[in-house]
This record gives structure tokens, sequence and C-alpha cells, in this order.
């Protein structure tokens, strides 16, 4: 009795702290809502350990805290596959309902049953709906890495586990093949490894998708959402090594809004934030899979644009500067806001860099022939060799 009670406490203060630290990871990075979930979920693990604390000298309720204690504990893994489903972006429809079955069968179980054999149900049920949602969680998880992998056999362990609880309340019943104290043991045995294991995962999980915002923040540009000059040169590098694997053509492509500090001194930077969205929107739009696009400076874009020919990749770009108008027409004022381009072919071994150069080159020609011009620069033998 005493070891119950010293384990059930133990459990009590560390799903306290876990479900705490849950809440302040939620408050203070980012609001993600999986995360206040989980913290709902060991919140609620420790009400029901907090429960069987109680429960153990008011003999008088015990029954009826045990199966209080059994509802806190469906409570806390619905909550956590809740969060995983949300954290994934998928519906909760089979988790509430899940939650709702095993709710109203341990009502039942405790008001038209009762007794022992009242007792022995709730623990089948309290088990098979913990098992339900370890299951929910093992779907949700995609298997697309390594990592994802090792995580949903992790969860399928715990599965078992969750499940071998069930059979011992079976073996448990009045007249049983086990007694209540071997019940308990087995109880004891995979929860608290289970229960601190999982919040550690669960907070492992947050502090990761903390990192990854922190990352794509370093490499996307806040205004428009597209990648920013350093995101530009770390995705660029595989998809140069990638054309020059299999020989196929690279273009680079750089583009300036015309006139657009004019845009800025007239109507203010509001003004010129929305013309710069509305541009990059518009860049996206005629982008296709493995195109990458970043703005790279005040009004200046990039565009790197694998596996088109340079004819293919000159009409593109004509029609993006043809389209400039009606796309940002009424954001800036009554004139039509035009942009010019400079477009690079990769060269037998040239480097981004010199790429986007000679694409700047010619950029500058577009500008110095009057903007709202698109100018193809000539690869290095070529000019050369004229």
């Amino acid at each position: 009795m005493l070891s119950a009670l010293i384990t059930s406490s133990s459990l009590a203060i560390a799903s306290l702290l876990i479900g705490f630290a849950l809440f302040v990871a939620w408050w203070q990075f980012a609001r993600r809502t999986h995360a206040l979930i989980w913290a709902f979920s060991f919140m609620a693990a420790a009400i029901g350990h907090g429960v069987r604390i109680v429960g153990g000298p008011l003999s008088g309720h015990s029954d009826l805290l045990a199966m209080l204690a059994c509802h806190a504990s469906v409570a806390s893994f619905a909550f956590l596959a809740w969060g995983f489903r949300l954290r994934a972006a998928r519906d909760n429809h089979l988790t509430f309902a899940c939650w709702g079955v095993a709710t109203a069968a341990l009502l039942y179980c405790y008001f038209i049953i009762g007794g022992a054999e009242g007792r022995m149900l709730n623990r089948i049920i309290t088990a098979a709906g913990d098992a339900a949602m370890v299951g929910i969680i093992i779907v949700t998880i995609r298997a697309t890495s390594r990592r994802a992998l090792a995580l949903r056999f992790l969860f399928a362990g715990y599965g078992a586990y969750i499940c071998s609880v069930a059979i011992a309340a079976w073996l448990a019943r009045d007249g049983g093949l086990i007694g209540g104290p071997m019940f308990f043991a087995v109880l004891s045995i995979g929860t608290p490894t289970g229960m601190i294991a999982t919040g550690l995962l669960t907070l492992l999980i947050v502090a990761a998708d903390l990192a990854e915002d922190l990352r794509r923040q370093a490499i996307a540009d806040p205004l428009t959402g597209l990648l920013n000059r350093r995101g530009l040169e770390q995705q660029v590098a595989p998809v140069f090594a990638s054309g020059r694997a299999v020989r196929r053509p690279l273009v680079v492509v750089l583009a300036d809004i015309d006139h657009f500090k004019s845009i800025n001194d007239r109507l203010g930077h509001a003004a010129g934030d929305a013309v710069i969205r509305a541009f990059a929107a518009h860049l996206h739009s005629a982008g296709r899979k493995g195109d990458l696009v970043a703005r790279i400076g005040g009004e200046e874009f990039a565009m790197v644009l694998p596996g088109r020919e340079i004819h293919e990749a000159v009409a593109l770009v004509e029609d993006l500067r043809e389209g400039v108008p009606a796309a940002l027409s009424g954001i800036a004022s009554a004139d039509a806001v035009t942009a010019s381009f400079g477009i690079a072919l990769v060269g037998d071994g040239e480097t981004f860099e010199a790429t986007l150069g000679r694409a700047d080159s010619a950029l500058y020609r577009s500008k110095k022939a009057g903007r709202n011009a698109v100018t193809l620069e000539p690869q290095p033998e070529l000019a050369r060799a004229v």
C-alpha cells in the first residue's frame, strides 16, 4: 500500500512538472496549440494520480474515486492523441469518438454494474481506451524518416504494455488466476516509465518544432514568405550539384521593380510593402516544383529555374514582365507598375555567384535600356567568341 502511494505521488508530481513545462513552452514559444493540449494531457494524468492517492484512505468512496481516476487516464491519453493529430493538421473525429465511447462505458460500469465486476470492467475499459488513443497516435505519425519510424515503434511498445494491463485486469477478477496485488504490480511496472518517457518525448518534439521555426525564420523573408538571400544560397547548392550530375540546363533570373523608390516616397512604406508582396506572389505563381524564388534585397528578387531550356525561360520571364502591371494594378497608384529582368544560363563549371553576377549585369542593361525589359546575358564562352 505504501509503495503504491509513493509511486502515485511521484507520478502526480512528475506529471505536474511536465504539464507545467509544456504550458510554459506553449506560452513562450509561438503558442502552438498542440503544446497546450499536451500540457492538458499531463495535468489530467496528475489529477488521476492525485485521485488515486486520496482514494486509499477514503475507503467509503474508493469506487467513485477509482472511476474518476480511470476517466482521468483516458482523458490524458485522449489529449495526447489530440495534440499529435493537431500537430499533423489532421482531424480529431476518431479521437473524440473513442473518448466518448470510453467515458460512456466507464459511467455505465460504475452506475449500472458496480461492485467487483464493475471495478474490473473499469480497468479493462480504461486500458482499452488508452490503447486506442496510442493506436491513433501511431497512425498519425507518418513514417517519413527513421526517427518517425522509431517513434512509431516506441508507441507500439507502449500500446502493447497497456494491452497487457487490460489482460492483467481480466485475470485479476474475482476467481481469476491472479490477485489484486499482482494487477497493481503489472500496472506499476510500465506506467512510470511510459508516462515520463512520453513527457520527455513531447517536450523534445516542442523543442524540435521551435528549432525548425527558428531555422525557417533564418532563411525566409518575413514580408513575402519567400526565401531570403541566405536561404537561397543554402537551397541552391544541391540544385547546382544535381544539375551538373545530370547535365541539365539551369537558369538564374534577377528581377527588380521599376521606380520603386518613388512609390515609397509618394505613397509611403505601407504601399511599398504591398507592392513587394504582390510582386513576390506574381513571381511565385509562375514557378513549378523545384524552382526557387527569393527576395534578395529591397525590391530585388531572384529565381532559379532548373531543367528549363533557355528559350523556355525567356518566354516565361517575358510573360511575367507583361503580367506585372495587371498583377499590381491598383495597389500603388493609378500608374502601372513595371519591372525589369536579367537572365543568365549557367555555364559549364560556373558557380552560382558567378551566374548571379551575370544575371545582375543583364538586369542593369534592362534598366539602362529604359526599364520594363528582359535581357539575356550570353554565356561566358559565347561572350568571348563575340
